[in-house]
């Protein structure tokens, strides 16, 4: 019997609608695949719902081809289909829930209980669809005819369910996203309200399944453009969502909190370390931020720079969240084979209540970004309430000078001298920089200095240091004058430079002088970063002929041991541990004790701080080697140096 037209029609139109399904999922696998090179979690199981539904509709093509006669009428064969069915459909709207869950709410991060709680339902209704072929609980097949079992409305309610919850969920956090998600989330609801509304008038599914893949449409077009908002390396949101977050929420009701969290030893990083790797070492603190926030709005502004901001209905506990990042900051982070000891700045800004209104955000939010830091903590944190702007500006101002004496050659070097305590002439000096602003006037190194350290320019500065000093040696024979060598400072950039040597190298032959005439001093600082690699590099530097001071002894950790694993030949005691000693007996004690062992172990003396002549007498006696003070001398310009050291040399 030949089939009427209008039925092969009917067969033709449904297997096309089909076809046409999966090709529609087919390309948006390839589109998800090659369109951006992303490893987020939330793509992960966007790719999943996606290879879901192209089973599903190969399993439905399989249905179609048995319904209309082209496979062979064997139950078996259609109860494997409709097995198949079912249980892609529930694993559709699971992963859907868990996709918004996870997007959202950083859910991937949660406790494994409950994760298992969420799944539950699913693995319930699992077991039920496997089993239906001997239970008959949620469908059954007779004479090649499949019907609904008796339990078929707990899957019906299942699907609805994680559905509802992931809508819901998402409508209730849309805000918390940036815009345009935000805006297809409702787009997204409507189009699921209309997909229960066809399926309870028509009960067809297909026009069911139609809606669930427009839905699967719109996510992926609005993943895309999502991505406009991303970070490609950390997968956090970028600066565009930030500022939009900005526009949008600050000074409305509903932000709490925004945290400006920084990484103080990127700069140093970024300088001395395989950019590939930094990168790993971002994208590594990305994750924690994640891990231990639970939120979704984290953002990453570049140059080791995070952002969080937090809202009214966000369970988020800042104590557990500071505290877990400690526990991680306290081992130290592995980076092209060294082990290196990091530290964060976090800076709380107070949004609530309109204390932050839009117009003065982006002011307090600069402001905490050139803070400078103000302790060696692991983390160290800070409070808008507690900024001050006059200091913030006075920050400002400072960093503008620092630029304009690095362009208009306006920092000076002063020497200070430092006295033998055998013959009372001067044998070294101490080379310091100062800087006089033509607007500020004199600016302290104890402000510049941490602000350079802060910016980055600590490097330039450190340029102008090296070539002044030299070519002080060169241009004055210091030898004639009396003096073995001149002290020159290295900051712990610079002790961790991995070009040190060559560039120490470069200055020799620039300036043609004697290596030994110049004393590199380091702090015990510089000893944070790694250890193991700042001992190789000032053995490498050693092997030129400089030799090394070891300064403020005695504000660290310090002990003979440590000191003597590096190539140092004179011990700088700081003059915290010079002045205790006059005013407390112990401190005596310990300071004759020190001036003992370090002689023991061939190790000269320098005590830092000298003020008046009882100082001066009584480190004499106990032997120390040098003494640098106000009592001899100020730091002073070179030309007043030179003419001091004559006179005392020429005594």
């Amino acid at each position: 019997m030949t089939m009427p037209w209008e039925m092969r029609l009917v067969i033709n139109m449904r297997i096309a609608y089909n076809l046409l399904i999966l090709s529609i999922l087919l390309v948006c696998i390839w589109f998800v695949y090659v369109s951006v090179d992303s490893k987020a979690y939330y793509r992960k199981i966007f790719r999943g719902i996606l290879w879901a539904a192209v089973v599903m509709y190969i399993n439905r093509l399989v249905g179609v081809a048995y319904d209309e006669g082209f496979l062979p009428c064997v139950e078996w064969l259609l109860v494997m289909e409709r097995t198949i069915h079912y249980f892609l459909t529930l694993a559709i709207y699971t992963l859907y829930a868990y996709f918004i869950f996870c997007l959202v709410g950083q859910f991937h991060y949660y406790p494994r209980k409950r994760k298992i709680t969420f799944w539950l339902l699913n693995f319930v209704m699992n077991a039920l669809i496997l089993t239906s072929p001997w239970t008959h609980a949620i469908f059954y097949v007779e004479d090649g005819v499949s019907y609904h079992g008796k339990l078929f409305f707990l899957l019906v309610f299942t699907r609805g369910l994680y559905a509802i919850m992931a809508t819901v969920y998402a409508l209730m956090k849309r805000k918390l996203m940036i815009k345009i998600f935000g805006q297809s989330i409702i787009l997204l609801a409507v189009f699921t309200v209309i997909q229960v509304i066809e399926y309870l008038i028509y009960q067809d599914e297909t026009l069911y399944y139609s809606t669930l893949i427009v839905n699967i449409i719109i996510f992926l077009l609005t993943i895309t453009m999502v991505e406009f908002y991303k970070d490609g390396a950390t997968e956090l949101l970028n600066k565009r969502a930030f500022r939009q977050f900005i526009d949008r929420e600050i000074g409305k009701p509903g932000t709490r909190v925004v945290y400006l969290i920084k990484l103080k030893n990127y700069e140093y990083l970024r300088q001395n370390c395989h950019e590939p790797s930094v990168m790993v070492l971002v994208k590594q603190l990305a994750e924690y931020m994640k891990e231990y926030a639970m939120l979704s709005s984290i953002y990453y502004f570049d140059d080791g720079k995070y952002g969080i901001v937090v809202r009214q209905r966000d369970k988020f506990d800042e104590t557990a969240f500071l505290e877990k990042l400690k526990e991680r900051f306290c081992v130290p982070f592995e980076l092209n084979g060294a082990r290196i000891n990091l530290s964060l700045f976090v800076a709380m800004m107070d949004v609530s209540e309109g204390k932050i209104n839009k117009n003065n955000f982006y002011r307090y939010f600069a402001a905490c970004d050139d803070l400078k830091y103000k302790s060696s903590d692991l983390i160290e944190f800070v409070r808008s309430d507690n900024l001050g702007l006059d200091e913030l500006q006075k920050y400002r101002n400072i960093e503008d000078a620092i630029e304009r004496a690095l362009v208009e050659n306006e920092f000076e070097m002063y020497y200070q001298p430092i006295i033998s305590t055998r013959t009372g002439r001067v044998v070294s000096a101490e080379a310091l920089i100062r800087l006089k602003d033509r607007v500020l006037g004199f600016v302290s190194p104890e402000d510049f200095i941490p602000i350079s350290e802060n910016n980055g320019k600590i490097l330039e500065i450190s340029e102008f240091v090296i070539d002044s000093v030299f070519r002080f040696v060169k241009e004055n024979n210091i030898a004639e004058m009396g003096m073995d060598f001149i002290e020159m400072n290295l900051s712990a950039m610079q002790c961790m430079d991995k070009n040190l040597t060559e560039k120490l190298q470069y200055y020799i032959q620039k300036y043609d002088i004697d290596p030994r005439q110049i004393n590199l001093e380091i702090t015990e600082t510089a000893t944070n970063f790694d250890e193991q690699r700042l001992k190789e590099q000032l053995l490498d530097v050693k092997k030129l002929g400089f030799t090394f001071s070891l300064d403020d002894y005695g504000t660290g950790y310090s002990n003979l041991v440590r000191v003597l694993e590096y190539p140092v030949d004179v011990i700088k005691l700081d003059k915290s541990i010079v002045w205790a000693a006059f005013t407390d007996r112990d401190s005596f004690v310990t300071i004759k004790n020190l001036i003992s062992m370090f002689h023991d172990v061939r190790r000269k003396l320098v005590a830092e701080g000298v003020e008046n002549r009882e100082q001066m007498s009584t480190l004499r006696e106990l032997g120390c080697d040098y003494i640098q003070g106000y009592f001899y001398s100020r730091p002073i310009p070179a030309d007043e140096f030179i003419e001091y050291t004559r006179n005392m040399n020429n005594e």
